[in-house]
């Protein structure tokens, strides 16, 4: 899969892991969207056939400062999980990992963080609609 995939996935349709919590509850709409945009702009420029160690770090540098955003207060308990699941699991991820390893990132999802992070990705979908598509 290539990084930009990968992350436009693990954004809106994918997760694992534990769930962090430390991320704050009272983000602004337009803090948390362009948070997810700027993801979107820095997975479009990694490669993903072969991505370099410093592109995925500055895909999780982008996560990371997504954390920091943190989500607005009308986000749902549900989504909300769904959101420390995909930020945990970008975090997880090595910055020499390979194109191959990315690819296995979300391959043990279980049916309830499926469940959460779907409903973020729900939420992202009606909270940021100036998004457009996911980038390729």
């Amino acid at each position: 899969m290539k990084l930009p995939l990968l992350a436009a996935s693990l954004v809106l349709v994918a997760g694992t892991a534990t769930a962090c919590g430390g991320a704050p509850t009272d983000a602004s709409t337009k803090d948390f969207c362009a948070a997810i945009t700027k993801i979107g702009e820095t997975s479009v420029g990694a490669d993903g056939e072969s991505p370099t160690e410093d592109q995925i770090k500055a895909v999780k540098e982008a996560f990371a400062d997504f954390e920091e955003v943190g989500t607005p207060e009308d986000i749902s308990d549900e989504a909300r999980e769904g959101f420390e699941l995909i930020i945990e699991s970008i975090a997880d991820i090595d910055d020499d990992a390979t194109a191959e390893e990315l690819d296995k990132a979300g391959e043990d999802f279980s049916g309830d963080d499926e469940k959460k992070v779907d409903a973020f990705s729900e939420y992202v979908g009606e909270t940021c609609t100036d998004l457009g598509s996911a980038p390729e």
